[in-house]
């Protein structure tokens, strides 16, 4: 038996999503109109990452039960090592399509001109300017969360490599505790994504009734 267990969360949950929430013709609608038609192109990125989400638990639960088998199990596990070759890629392909999604998303938004648009908006300047610096903050925790979870598929790939008909288990035992060193980062890293999204939604109501707009 290996020893050393895998601690893999199924961790790799979906990312915030952001919530549509109000409606208006007044002359701040402008604003209201960027940062809704933005938080309807990340909610399709957000449908990406709850199909990854799936593929993410899959892949834990099988990593978790080969790595718990005895020598000689993993020694016949050939099924086990080609379904995880295909998770790993898939995972893969539907990070890259989230990735594309949201930068695409983020960029949409040209902070720029909200900024300035918020110097005619004196009432709502300094919700506006908070939820402007979360959006950025927003967008750097997504690249952060994007290079540990690479750096955690790396780490599944790895211990893959091991998984062979002649397993080395001092190998197997190191690059597991690498594995769970990678996924705790990228676990850490879609938390702070996570946090800030809420904090986001939470902002976006407040600006939107300083700034005038009838909210529903």
């Amino acid at each position: 038996m290996i020893k050393k267990r895998m601690i893999l969360n199924s961790c790799f949950t979906c990312l915030g999503v952001l919530l549509l929430s109000a409606c208006s013709s007044d002359p701040a609608a402008s604003i209201y109109n960027q940062l809704e038609e933005q938080a309807k192109s990340e909610r399709k990125a957000a449908a990406i990452a709850e199909q990854r989400t799936r593929q993410d638990e899959i892949s834990v639960n099988t990593y978790q039960a080969v790595l718990e088998a005895g020598a000689d199990d993993i020694k016949r596990a050939q099924n086990e090592r080609e379904e995880l070759t295909a998770l790993n890629q898939d995972r893969v392909d539907l990070l890259k399509q989230e990735k594309t999604i949201r930068t695409r998303a983020f960029d949409e938004l040209d902070l720029s001109e909200l900024t300035g648009s918020l110097s005619s908006l004196p009432a709502a300047k300094k919700d506006g300017t908070a939820l402007i610096n979360v959006f950025k903050e927003r967008e750097k925790a997504f690249d952060t969360f994007l290079k540990r979870y690479t750096a955690a598929i790396a780490s599944e790939k790895k211990v893959l490599s091991y998984l062979t008909e002649k397993p080395n288990f001092v190998k197997i035992d190191e690059a597991t505790a690498d594995l769970n060193r990678t996924s705790r980062q990228a676990t850490e890293a879609l938390k702070t994504f996570n946090r800030l999204t809420v904090r986001y939604n939470e902002l976006k109501p407040v600006f939107y009734k300083k700034a005038g707009l009838n909210i529903k």
